[in-house]
Formats: structure tokens, C-alpha cells, sequence
């Protein structure tokens, strides 16, 4: 099968590349950023530069493409820069979607698509008895990147109602692993931490609200759903997730115990969000039902992958 990638230059895109190639799968990409990074950037893979954003040019990325599924990647998605650029993650998030949906629509109608929505969607539950969230959960986002995911995912529901797209919506929980940016909560701990193991910092950890419970999957089990859903090519909605709550305090807890040394924590007031919700977690039962999938890799093993990984880059 023909898959085409768009946002293949992001955290995800490289391991989902990986995960096709080794399953059989031919691979394009669509990027926005001049920089792909090297495990990108692969011999017989065609990577087109472009905007999701600008019809123009995404349609002839698309036409001169012709794939048979699109996994749908791009995206604003970190909270802090949403919330300072919300006419830009507007543009990006929910017109960008629409342009993909527009275009199998009008041009590809046999083509499958898998949108990429956001556990943050279903925001804060009211109370202990909505937990864990499902796929039939009510929608409450709270910030602005959530706010145009919502928007993406009624978007593209309506295709599959309407015009009978064959598109699944996928609501991925936090999911983390080596190489995500450091602005992303396990990645920022991480760094921190071997900077300090490696002597190139004060023994000092700045941290957020440490208080919150999320849902972390390893970004290896998910493209492993990803790809599973592409193969099914049926239209579903699933959330991808590992159906457990962690404290976030707990993940600073097991990396500085990886470090074995002495780490003043301290709070920062500029990685607290303007807005942010105490627990989430959700239910994977719907896609494990379905197509079998669960998480296999252990939180333990996803951070103490993530440290090694910022050891090797800052030594």
C-alpha cells in the first residue's frame, strides 16, 4: 500500500516511517520545516516540501503522490504555542484537515484517511464516574489546541456520515518516546536531568504542575495502532491510549531515581498552562476489541529510553 505522510518531519513521523517500511508498506511524505531529520530522509522515500494549510500546493503534493491511504500528522500541537498563536493553529489544524478531506471528496474517493485527533478533546471530566474516557465521552476541550481538534474530529466525522469518506478519527493520548522535543513534559524532565548527570548544569530541576494525572503510551505502540488501522481500512473512531493514570510528579520520581543523584526540584511559573485539567485517562477497549491492538512497552522502559537518548545527544 501507498501511504502518504503528511507532518512527517515530527516527532512521530520517523517512527511511523519505520513502522511502515518494515511492514511492506511504500512511503511519502508531506513536510512543512526545511529540516527533516536523517531517519527521515531515506533513500525511495519522496519527500514533498509544503503547507496543508495552502490548498494549492497540497493538492499537487497529493495528486503527484496518488496514495492509497494518507495518515494525517500535521499539526500544531503543542498547548503553550497554540495558546500564543491561535489564528495560526486555527489555520493549520482545522483548515489544513479540511483540505485533505476536500481533496479525497472531490478528487480520491477511494483513498482511506486516518485523522489525527487528540485524547485532550474530552477536557476535564466532571466527575470520577466519567473515567476512563471513552469514544462516546463528552467533548469539553479546554485550550486552544484542543478547541481545533474538536473541530477536526466533528469535521471529519461529518465526511464519514455524509459523504461516506472511508476515514478513521484516532483520539491519541499523551504519547511520548526518545527524540520528542523538550518542550514536552517527560522530554523537558529528561533533559534536564541528563545535563545534570553529564555535569553541565546545577543539580536542579524546573517543573510545572506536577499534581496532574495523564495517560502516556509509547510512541513505538502507537504508530504499531496506526499502522493497524491503515491495513483495516474501515471507518472507525478510536482512542489510542494505555488506560492508565500516572502522575506527573511520579515520571520527575522514576528519572531522577534512574539518575542516582541529588535534585533540587523548583517550580517554574512559565510551564504552567493557563488552564489545566487534574486527570484524564482513557479506555482502549473499542480498538483492542476491533483490531487487537494494546500497549506492549512499559512507562519504565519509555523513560528510561527517553534519558539515554538525551545522554547520547548531549555527551
Amino acid at each position: 500500500m501507498k501511504i502518504f505522510i503528511t507532518g512527517i518531519e515530527g516527532f512521530v513521523g520517523g517512527y511511523l516511517l519505520d513502522e511502515l517500511l518494515k511492514n511492506g508498506h511504500e512511503v511519502a511524505g508531506y513536510h512543512f520545516l526545511e529540516d527533516v531529520p536523517k531517519k527521515v530522509r531515506r533513500t525511495g522515500i519522496e519527500l514533498i516540501r509544503g503547507d496543508v494549510s495552502n490548498r494549492e500546493s497540497f493538492y499537487e503534493a497529493l495528486n503527484r503522490s496518488k496514495p492509497d491511504a494518507v495518515i494525517h500528522l500535521a499539526a500544531i500541537s503543542f498547548v503553550p504555542y497554540a495558546h500564543s498563536n491561535p489564528s495560526l493553529t486555527w489555520k493549520v489544524n482545522l483548515w489544513g484537515t479540511l483540505n485533505l478531506l476536500e481533496w479525497i471528496r472531490n478528487y480520491s474517493l477511494n483513498t482511506f484517511a486516518l485523522i489525527i485527533s487528540t485524547g485532550e478533546i474530552y477536557g476535564s471530566p466532571i466527575s470520577d464516574e466519567e473515567l476512563p474516557l471513552t469514544e462516546n465521552s463528552s467533548f469539553r476541550p479546554n485550550n486552544i489546541y484542543a478547541t481545533t481538534k474538536a473541530a477536526t474530529d466533528l469535521a471529519a466525522q461529518q465526511y464519514q456520515k455524509v459523504w461516506k469518506l472511508n476515514v478513521t478519527i484516532a483520539r491519541s493520548f499523551n504519547h511520548i518516546g526518545p527524540g520528542q522535543g523538550e518542550v514536552f513534559v517527560t522530554s523537558a524532565f529528561a533533559k534536564q536531568i541528563a545535563q545534570i548527570m553529564l555535569n553541565k548544569h546545577a543539580p536542579e530541576v524546573k517543573v510545572g504542575n506536577l499534581s496532574a494525572y495523564r495517560d502516556f503510551s509509547d510512541v513505538r505502540d502507537v504508530v504499531r495502532a496506526y499502522r493497524l488501522i491503515v491495513e483495516a481500512k474501515k471507518p472507525y473512531i478510536f482512542n489510542i491510549c494505555s488506560g492508565k493514570p500516572v502522575r506527573i510528579g511520579s515520571i520527575l520520581d522514576t528519572l531522577i531515581e534512574y539518575a542516582n543523584t541529588n535534585i533540587k526540584i523548583e517550580k517554574d511559573p512559565s510551564r504552567l498552562r493557563p488552564i489545566d485539567t487534574p486527570m484524564v485517562y482513557g479506555s482502549h477497549e473499542k480498538i483492542t476489541n476491533t483490531l487487537g491492538w494494546e500497549p506492549e512497552i512499559p512507562l519504565s522502559k519509555s523513560l528510561r529510553d527517553i534519558l539515554d537518548y538525551w545522554l547520547k545527544a548531549l555527551s
